[in-house]
Order: C-alpha cells, then structure tokens, then sequence
C-alpha cells in the first residue's frame, strides 16, 4: 500500500502558473468528449428547463433575424411610396417582434443564471461531501489550497459558461447562420462583397480575444466566506474526522454554499442583463457595405431597403462573431476546471468500513500485532511493531523526530490501514470497526491545535456536540480553563480567530484539551507540545492531562519528563521500530538508548520539570 507522509508532501509543493485563486484554468481539456458527457449528466435532471431555455433562444433569434427584413421592407414597400397606414402598420409589428425577441432573451438570461446557480450548488456540496470522506492519504498528497480551488473556482469556471455563455454560445451560432443566410437570400453579391472582408474581420477579432479574454473575467468577490470554511475545514480534517464530526461540517458548508448561491445569483443576473458593445470593426464594415451597396443601388442591382438591412445585419454580424470567439476560451477553461473537479469525485477512499461494520464500546485494550508500514513503497516507516496496552493504561512513546510516534497514533486513529499484521481494540481487529464508532470513542489532542471560527463554547463542544452548557463549563474547569475563560470581554461566547490566534498557545492547550475531556473517549491519543510556556500555564496544563488521563487507555508522544515519570509504560522508537520498553525507571538502568536520550535532551529540563512535578504532586 502506498501513501505519502505530511512532512514528504509539503517539501514537493509546485506552485501554479496562475498563482493562488483563479479566475480562469488556464488550461484547456485534455478529454474534451468525457467532461462534456459527464457534465451533461448533471444537467439531466433539468431537462425540461432546459427545453424551454432552447424555444426562448429560437424565438430571440428569430426576433434579431426579423427586425433588419422588416425596416427594409418598411423602406421599399411604404416609406419610398410614401404609404403611411401601411407604414403605422407595419412599425406596429417591428415594435411587437422586438418587445417578444427583448422579453425571451430576458427569461432565458434568468431561467439560465437560475439553472447555472443550483447546478453549480449541487457539483460544489457533492465535492465538498466527497472531500470529507477521502483518507488522509489522499489529502497528504493534494494541498488544501489546491482543492479549495476545485471547489470555488473550477466550479465557477463551469458557471460562468453554463449561466450564461451556454446561451450566448447557442444564439450566436444561430445568429451568426442566420445573418449569412438571410444575407445570401436578400442580395447575394452584396453579401460576398461583405464576406471577402470576413476572413480579414475573424483574424482581429480572434487576436483581440486572445489578448484579452482574461479582462472579462472579474475578481471573484464572494468567495470569501465559503473559502474560508473550506480552508478550516480541510485544514482542519483530522481533527473533524477524529471526532467524526463530518456531517457537521458538510451541513456548514451547506449553509455557506446556499448564501454564495445567492450572492452569485445576483451578480450573474445583472451580469446577462449587460450586452456586449458593438466594436468599431463594424462601422468600417457598415462603410463598405454603404459604398458597394451605393454603387449596386445605381446599377439597379439592389434597393434602398435591402441595403438598409445589411446596414442593421452588419451591426449585428460582429457581436456573436467577438462573442464566439470569446466563448471558446471559456469553454475550455471550464472543460478544465470541469475534469480537476472530477478527478477529485473520482477518487476512493483508501480506508473503507466493511459492509458489516461492528460499532461495539470499547473498553480500552489495545494491541499491535507485527504491524508494519510506508507510507511510501521501499521507505518503511514502522517494522515489526507489537505493543499492548491494557485499559486505563498510559504509553508513553518517545524517539527522535521521524521514528516513527505519530505514525503509530495515526494508524490506531485508522487514518491510514497498516500494510502488515494487524491492530486490535477489545479483540476486534480495528479493520472490522466503523470508523465513525471508533472515532467517537477516540479522544485526540494533537500538538499543533486547532481552534475553529467560532464561539470559546462551540470549540469545546466540539467534542461532542449534544453537550450541554453545564457539562462545557465542567469539562473547562477539570481541563482549567474555565477561569481564563470567564475572564474574556464575552466569556465562553467570544469570538476565536481564526486558527484560534486571539489566544496564547497555553489557552489553546486547554481548550483542546477541554473539547477531548468533553468528548469522555475510551482511547486518548495526546501529542504534547513541545513550544514553551510559562511555569504557571505549565502547571494547568499538566493538571488538567492528569484529569484528561485518569482511568482511559493513553498514548501520549511524550516530550515532558513528568508525563514519561508518570507512564505505566515507555516505548522507545527508533528506525522503525520498538527499541526499548519499560518504565522510566527500568530504561535508565538499562543504559541504553533511552538512557543517552534521558541524558541529552530530557536531562536539560529535569530541573525545571521536576519542581513542576513537585507542585503537582502537593
């Protein structure tokens, strides 16, 4: 089995081309058929929508196409004979084909931002859902930045063609056959005289596009708050799964999701309100039309009405001809973000529940049976590895950095599945087990904690969130924050920043520590801080350790000599493997590796620490 450890990940960070959040891909499709067949999937369930957005944009064309015939007829049959009923008549009839052709483009501009709006919702929470299922090998080898731009701007990518370029795209092609069309049948050699210009037309209008396709993409302003969420949330992730609190952070975003839904709404409906303007290409066209046209006037080849049409179709020639052009770009982009999306949704979950997943409560016992792991094939990062652990225990690991500790929690956590042997909980064989159940039994207070955007009484219950006020507050005070708590502007109702900067690195300690003495785990996992702290934030924190410790099943990375003091058992971890194993006193007299990383690195704080310990003690 195959994966890549946190540390290999982050030194392989390639930045992309277009710097952090894009407007735009900047790449085009590499398998164009299956992302539009694939999108075309989620368009199905608004077929019918859909179907009547396509009449909308038959009858709007056809609206453009009539107008221009109808101010030549006006002209031959009624102005030049100098019939005034005739001509009350027919504008009667221009003004009626104009109102229907305004009003459809109107309804399809909304029908279709509306369309463009749930569809993206829909793609955005399914991906966001799907995230938060992934293992984390999968999100040690994809930066979170990255899939936040998966969900934000790819999907805005997607959106930005199907709100409103799909109708731009379809009644310009329309519009733009028409026109050809219509032109051929009214007066064919004015009409070839106009496409010898064409080619000359196409070759500006692309190189103009090109140039600036990326000026018609504004700053995404109301990506804010969703990505805001996304960033803790995925950021956040083994601390969501850990307490198997995903289901709170998908009906979050949820919430996030629908207001930028919203807000995107209306953007994009005042957006499709906003025609393009016509490009001065088409005056010098309009003046070549009026010469050629002039001079097939006095040979009598063409009248004064048809010339007036080309005059309005000529108009109207460059704006699907520039809008196509444009469009193209777009669609590319989108095809891109649209196969990024997928490869996302496409992916499985490394660590699956079985079909017959147990959910038993667990007492506490844990063992590794010649558990071996990589994260990485050919580079093993455990070998061999067997401990026991009886309920109520506390291990303690202690090694270098990179021997091999976090590992070990991580695979107990079932963030990972080992490669070789097994680990058993209670006899169970932790494959078997559901991995929501489990983690609601596992307590975690990671190193480096984490604090969401939220209320001081949120955080806390985030350990379990059917707590009640009464059981946060008692959870606090065993954990000893609830004095610095209640010292804050708000209390427990303040504000934290995000990632919890408003606060001391000693008051996020006891905050996570409070959240995991709420959640009341069978299992506690702990990786202790190695920052420092003052001597008085020192002696809570190891005070509320001892009430978070006291009758569970612990393993704890130790970097305080008081916790290794106070372990039932200490595992000394080094290339790989378990060294050494005993108590603290049991190691020192062997002499051996834990004895020289006693005397090089503990031994320098055994002062310090052992006048803490004292005060504990008393």
């Amino acid at each position: 089995m195959s994966h890549r450890p946190p540390e290999k990940s982050q030194s392989k960070i390639q930045l992309r081309p277009s710097g952090g959040i894009r407007g735009m891909t900047g790449e085009s499709a590499s398998n164009t058929r299956q992302a539009i067949r694939r999108l075309f999937a989620y368009l199905r369930p608004y077929w019918l929508q859909l179907l009547g957005v396509t009449l909308l944009v038959v009858v709007s064309t056809t609206a453009g196409l009539a107008g221009p015939i109808l101010v030549g007829v006006s002209i031959d049959r009624y102005i030049v004979p100098g019939d005034v009923p005739g001509l009350l008549r027919l504008v009667l009839v221009m003004l009626a084909v104009y109102v229907v052709g305004g009003i459809t483009m109107i309804l399809q501009g909304v029908a279709m931002v509306g369309i463009g709006q749930r569809l993206m919702a829909d793609i955005r929470a399914e991906l966001f859902s799907h995230i938060q299922t992934l293992s984390m090998g999968y999100h040690d080898q994809h930066r979170a930045g990255d899939l936040m731009s998966r969900v934000s701007n790819d999907t805005e990518a997607i959106n930005t063609v199907l709100s409103n370029g799909l109708i731009q795209f379809t009644s310009n092609i329309l519009l733009f056959g028409g026109i050809l069309v219509a032109m051929l049948l009214l007066n064919w050699p004015l009409a070839l005289g106009m496409l010898i210009i064409l080619p000359i037309m196409l070759v500006i209008t692309s190189q103009f596009t090109r140039r600036t396709r990326l000026a018609f993409r504004n700053v995404q302003r109301y990506l804010g708050g969703m990505n805001a969420v996304m960033e803790e949330n995925i950021t956040g992730l083994r601390v969501v799964q850990a307490f198997a609190q995903e289901e709170d952070a998908i009906s979050t975003f949820r919430a996030v999701n629908s207001a930028y839904r919203e807000a995107g709404t209306r953007a994009e409906v005042i957006t499709a309100a906003l025609g393009p303007m016509f490009t001065t290409m088409s005056t010098i066209t309009i003046a070549a039309a009026a010469l050629l046209g002039g001079w097939l006037a006095l040979q009598g080849l063409v009248t004064v009405g048809v010339i007036a049409t080309f005059v309005v179709y000529i108009r109207n020639f460059f704006r699907p001809m520039r809008s196509i052009a444009m469009l193209y770009n777009q669609l590319q982009s989108a095809l891109a973000g649209a196969e990024r999306i997928f490869e996302v949704l496409d992916a499985r979950p490394a660590v699956l529940d079985p079909p017959d997943a147990l959910t038993p409560v667990i007492r506490g016992e844990v063992v590794f049976e010649h558990v071996s792991f990589a994260y990485e094939p050919g580079k093993p990062v455990l070998e061999d590895v067997s401990l026991s652990a009886s309920p109520g225990q506390t291990i303690a690991l202690v090694g270098p950095t990179g021997a091999g500790k976090t590992t070990i929690v991580n695979l107990l956590s079932r963030f990972y599945d080992v490669d070789e042997g097994r680990i058993t909980i209670d006899g169970h064989d932790i494959r078997t087990l559901q991995q929501a159940s489990l983690r609601k039994q596992l307590g975690i207070v990671l190193q480096d904690t984490f604090l969401f955007s939220a209320t001081v009484m949120e955080n806390i219950r985030y350990g379990r969130r059917d707590a009640s006020d009464k059981e946060v507050y008692a959870a606090a005070r065993l954990a000893n924050a609830d004095h610095f708590i209640r010292l804050l502007p708000q209390g427990y109702a303040t504000k934290v920043s995000e990632q919890g900067h408003n606060f001391s690195e000693g008051q996020r300690q006891l905050l996570a520590i409070a959240r995991a003495i709420l959640a009341d785990p069978r299992i506690l996992i702990l990786d202790e801080a190695t920052s420092s702290v003052d001597t008085r934030t020192e002696i809570q924190i190891q005070q509320a350790l001892l009430h978070l410790l006291e009758g569970r099943t612990a393993f704890v990375i130790a970097h305080r000599l008081s916790t290794i003091r106070k372990a039932d058992m200490v595992l000394v971890i080094d290339d790989h493997r378990i060294i050494e194993r005993g108590t603290h006193e049991e190691l020192l007299a062997q002499g051996g590796f834990y004895h020289d990383l006693y005397m090089g690195q503990f031994r320098r704080v055994s002062g310090e620490d052992t006048r803490i310990h004292k005060q504990l003690d008393s």
